[in-house]
């Protein structure tokens, strides 16, 4: 077979009725495909074993951006290489999966990205079916600057298929906004992963995305594979928390959750294996048990995979605890079935400041952890602590970023430097023995918001926090 060789790359404009399986076979690299504007309902776009490259990828945009809207049944698939799709508008969907980065089990999609594009359910839509409003499949993809909101059919949000092969997709600059109780299983935002494939490594990094009132079920993202990353995102008054379900060796750092003292706002869920929970800083969440600041669930002796392996060797150090119901729930579920307690695990250099709640529950025996340097603001008396935690006088100073910072000082200095090298801004700490999520004297991180996250065609989201 010939490759078709051009000296210059074309444009295609599309419309709904458009021969998209012969188009898919003509394009080559550095070509683009353009949607024209209008409503395309019930329309399937397929693009097959698209030939870009990291040099001239292939280009499929809307017209004008934010004004080609798919809706009813409409599908919308892609495999190949170096494909970028941008600028399109998923309103109302009903079809069980919206967008794949697949066109077919076989063929999937690498070093493609999704960008500027929406994923929306308005209020006055009842859907029919479950579905996944966007399914990642293959490597190196990235999805980035989208926007979600209004979902209320049973399905995840958005789900990366892990496999045998090292995912290393990368999700980023996204606004995952209102999501109403589900009252089930399947109102997860994020997926990564099933319980089937929860020993696999994924490699995916979910980094400086902004969640806004993601309140589906008590997993707003649900970890199910290992070796992922969830670092510098916001949480904002999400009912649910950041749950490592399934899978080992993952990384939770740098992250907010400002919970904003409404009911059943968590922080992060730990189930499994060498997770290590860092420089998150967590304030006015209202959650407990599974929704805790931080929860280590009992966990099931030689557990099948869809049970519950027993945590071992988590690191929780260098976190800011503000304001929380529980900011440590240990041994949740504890029972006959659940029998195998916490174990290993080393909770060092955290910073407490409960005002009236409490600093922690114990449901089982704690085998063979590590506490040191932790403070407590001073005055409190934590009902039937672990440890004894030395108390101190803290004080909270108000920051860009997020609502409070530890303010540096003699009083916040323990007896033993930290392990964790840098701080919540990414910044080498100063005093490595320096407690909580922030080193006051290094520069700070512009974490996302609202008005930095989303589409950049769309006009910044405005809510009251």
């Amino acid at each position: 077979m010939l490759a078709i060789s051009r000296a210059s790359a074309e444009t295609y404009h599309v419309a709904p009725e458009s021969d998209l399986q012969t188009l898919s076979k003509k394009l080559v690299a550095g070509d683009t495909v353009v949607l024209t504007d209008g409503t395309w309902h019930d329309t399937d776009v397929r693009f097959e074993r698209l030939p870009g490259t990291a040099q001239k990828p292939v280009t499929i945009k809307a017209q004008t951006a934010g004004k080609v809207v798919l809706s009813g049944c409409s599908r919308f698939r892609l495999s190949g290489s170096h494909v970028t799709v941008s600028g399109l508008v998923f309103r109302n969907s009903d079809s069980s999966d919206v967008f794949e980065t697949r066109s077919h089990s076989k063929r999937l999609a690498s070093h493609c990205r999704v960008t500027d594009c929406v994923f929306e359910q308005t209020a006055d839509f009842e859907p029919i079916k479950e579905s996944r409003w966007l399914s990642v499949y293959g490597q190196y993809n990235r999805i980035d600057h989208c926007y979600f909101a209004g979902k209320t059919s049973k399905g995840t949000t958005l789900v990366v298929w892990v496999a045998d092969r090292m995912q290393h997709n990368r999700i980023d600059h996204n606004y995952f906004g209102p999501r109403p109780v589900l009252g089930r299983n399947g109102g997860e935002t994020i997926r990564i992963g099933t319980s089937e494939v929860s020993e696999l490594d994924s490699f995916t990094t979910v980094e400086d995305n902004y969640f806004f009132g993601c309140d589906g079920e008590a997993e707003v993202v649900s970890n199910k594979s290992c070796e992922n990353t969830y670092r510098h995102n916001v949480f904002a008054s999400c009912a649910g928390a950041l749950t490592l379900r399934h899978g080992h060796r993952c990384v939770v750092d740098a992250n907010v959750f400002a919970g904003a003292k409404k009911k059943m706002t968590g922080g992060v869920r730990i189930i499994g294996e060498s997770h290590v929970v860092t420089n998150n800083y967590f304030e006015g969440l209202r959650g407990d048990a599974e929704r805790a600041a931080v929860c280590m669930m009992n966990g099931v002796p030689n557990s099948p995979l869809h049970q519950y392996a027993p945590v071992r060797n988590a690191i929780v150090a260098n976190n800011t605890f503000v304001d929380c119901k529980v900011a440590l729930e240990l041994g949740v579920g504890a029972g006959r079935k659940q029998s195998a307690a916490p174990s290993d695990c080393k909770i060092t250099h955290n910073l407490f400041l409960p005002d009236k709640w409490e600093l922690s529950r114990v449901h089982s025996e704690m085998v063979n952890f590590s506490w040191s340097d932790n403070l407590l603001q001073s005055g409190r008396k934590p009902r039937n602590p672990p440890v004894e935690f030395l108390q101190v006088e803290i004080e909270l100073v108000e920051g860009n970023e997020f609502p409070g910072r530890p303010a540096s000082g003699r009083q916040l200095t323990p007896h033993k430097p930290s392990a964790v090298t840098s701080d919540i801004d990414g910044e080498s700490r100063v005093g490595l023995s320096m407690c909580g999520c922030d080193d006051v004297t290094t520069a700070k991180y512009k974490f996302v918001s609202p008005s930095t996250s989303g589409p950049s065609w769309m006009a910044p989201v405005e809510h009251n926090e």
